[in-house]
């Protein structure tokens, strides 16, 4: 019986030599939609789950900034449930939708559950496909992006996890 960690598995099953001399080229990446217009990609490392969960099931707090869509509770955890888009400055969420889409990210000791529109799945990216130009990246992101990749004209950006979780709009 052969065993992989998750990076090493998805590396063979894309035929790529993991030599220990080689380093690792390719990422694997959690793939969705910020808002209609924007694709978000964050590394695996950083998504512990995903999930799908009634917009009833995330209680409001009040005097928090507008982006803190309240608490949820999770696996005996309880996490802020945040509206990524509006806190990245984009078009914030649909406030009549029934069910949010959820990726539990988590950064050190901190987590967070990330409200998105869609999740789009799991891709792999080359480490030379990231292009770190910062004039193509939109203002009001760039202290939240890490790079970004351009597939046929979609471009799709690489959130730094840590800067989310510590935005001093969450903490404030």
């Amino acid at each position: 019986m052969s065993m992989y960690t998750f990076s090493e598995n998805a590396n063979r099953i894309q035929g790529i030599n993991t030599g220990v001399e080689q380093e690792e080229k390719f990422d694997t990446c959690l793939k969705f939609a910020i808002d209609p217009q924007t694709i978000g990609l964050l590394e695996s490392e950083f998504a512990q789950e995903v999930l799908t969960v009634k917009a009833t099931h995330v209680m409001p707090v009040p005097n928090k900034p507008s982006c803190i869509l309240g608490v949820l509770s999770r696996r005996r955890r309880v996490y802020w449930a945040i509206d990524l888009a509006m806190l990245l400055g984009l078009q914030p969420l649909d406030q009549n939708i029934g069910l949010y889409e959820v990726v539990l990210t988590s950064v050190q000791n901190l987590s967070l559950a990330l409200i998105v529109p869609s999740i789009l799945g799991v891709i792999h990216i080359d480490n030379n496909q990231i292009e770190n130009d910062i004039f193509a990246i939109p203002a009001p992101l760039r202290p939240y992006v890490k790079g970004y990749v351009n597939e046929k004209g979609e471009i799709a950006y690489l959130l730094r996890a840590d800067n989310i979780v510590n935005s001093t709009i969450l903490h404030s």
